[in-house]
C-alpha cells in the first residue's frame, strides 16, 4: 500500500469532529417568551482546515432551506477551561425562525445543563441581555487544554509593541474634548489613553491582548471602530499582529485532538453576532458570522 493510500485509510478512520457553542437564548417574539438552551453549530474540521457551517442567508426562504446543511443530531461534550462539564444531546429543527438562530439545536435530552457562573449583559450580543456564559460544545471528547491558556500581564516590552500596532492601525483618531461638543475633531491620543484591558497567554508563549481607546466623550453618535476593542495576538518571538475587533475570548482548547490547543472567540458588534477560530498558532482562521436582522 502507497504512503498516500495509508494516509487516506487513516484520515477516514478519524472521527468526524463538529464544534459548537452550548448558548441561552432570549426569545422576543409574541410565541415564545423569555429563555432557553440550544447549541449552535459552527464549525467543522474538514482535513487539516476548519471549515465554518452556512451561516448567510438573505430571505426567509434560506431560513428553511439552510438547515439541511447542518448534522440532524449531535451528542455534545459541554466544556470550559479544559474541563468536562457533562453531555447534552440537540437536534437541528425542520426551520431556523430568525437569522439569529442560524445553527441552533434544540437540546432533546433531560437532565441538567452545565452552567458556568451568572448571567451578564456581557454574554447578551447586541441586545445586551443578561444571558450565561457560552460554553464550547464538541461532537467529540475533546476537551483538554494542552497549551495552558491563562489571564497574563504583558511585559513593558510587549504593551509598548501592543501599542505602537494599534497606532499604526490607527494613526488618526477624532473625539470631542467634552460631551457638549457640537463635533468631533482630531484627537492625539496619549499612550495612557490607551489601556491594556485583559490578556491571555499559553505556555508555549503566544499571548492574546485587547486594547481599548480611554474613552469616547461624543454623546451624538456611536464611536468609530478605533473606539472598540482591538485583539493583537503576540508571538514567542514577540512579533505583534491584529486578529480582530469586537469579539470577546470564549474559551480555549484541543478540540480536534491534534495536541494544539484552538482558542475560540465571539463576536460582539453592531447588527452581527457569531464566533471566530483561530488554530495553528494563528495560521488558521475560520469565521460564522450571522445578523440579528
Amino acid at each position: 500500500m502507497t504512503r498516500w493510500c495509508i494516509a487516506l485509510a487513516l484520515l477516514a478512520e478519524e472521527p468526524q469532529v463538529i464544534l459548537g457553542v452550548l448558548e441561552e437564548l432570549r426569545h422576543q417574539d409574541v410565541d415564545h417568551q423569555g429563555l432557553s438552551r440550544g447549541v449552535r453549530a459552527v464549525f467543522e474540521k474538514s482535513g487539516r482546515e476548519w471549515r465554518p457551517f452556512p451561516s448567510s442567508c438573505a430571505d426567509e426562504e434560506c431560513l428553511k432551506t439552510i438547515t439541511s446543511q447542518y448534522p440532524p443530531t449531535v451528542t455534545w461534550a459541554i466544556a470550559f477551561s479544559g474541563q468536562n462539564l457533562g453531555h447534552v444531546t440537540a437536534a437541528t429543527p425542520k426551520t431556523f425562525e430568525f437569522y439569529s438562530d442560524i445553527g441552533i439545536q434544540t437540546i432533546t435530552s433531560k437532565g441538567r445543563i452545565p452552567t458556568v457562573g451568572e448571567r451578564s449583559p456581557a454574554f447578551g450580543g447586541w441586545f445586551r441581555d443578561p444571558l450565561l456564559r457560552p460554553l464550547i460544545a464538541d461532537s467529540q471528547p475533546y476537551y483538554q487544554d494542552p497549551d495552558g491558556w491563562k489571564p497574563s500581564h504583558p511585559s513593558d516590552r510587549a504593551a509598548a509593541s501592543l501599542r505602537a500596532q494599534f497606532r499604526k492601525k490607527f494613526p488618526t483618531v477624532t473625539n470631542c474634548a467634552t460631551p457638549n461638543d457640537a463635533e468631533e475633531k482630531p484627537w492625539p491620543y496619549r499612550d495612557a489613553d490607551l489601556k491594556i484591558q485583559k490578556a491571555y497567554s499559553s505556555v508555549h508563549g503566544w499571548s492574546v491582548v485587547v486594547l481599548v481607546l480611554d474613552r469616547y466623550n461624543c454623546d451624538f453618535q456611536g464611536p468609530g471602530e478605533s473606539f472598540e476593542d482591538q485583539w493583537f495576538a503576540v508571538s514567542p518571538q514577540g512579533d505583534v499582529r491584529f486578529i480582530g475587533h469586537g469579539m470577546w475570548l470564549v474559551d480555549a482548547g484541543d478540540y480536534d485532538n491534534d495536541g494544539k490547543s484552538e482558542v475560540v472567540f465571539a463576536i460582539d458588534r453592531y447588527n452581527e453576532g457569531g464566533y471566530e477560530l483561530f488554530y495553528d498558532d494563528f495560521k488558521g482562521h475560520a469565521v460564522f458570522r450571522f445578523s440579528y436582522h
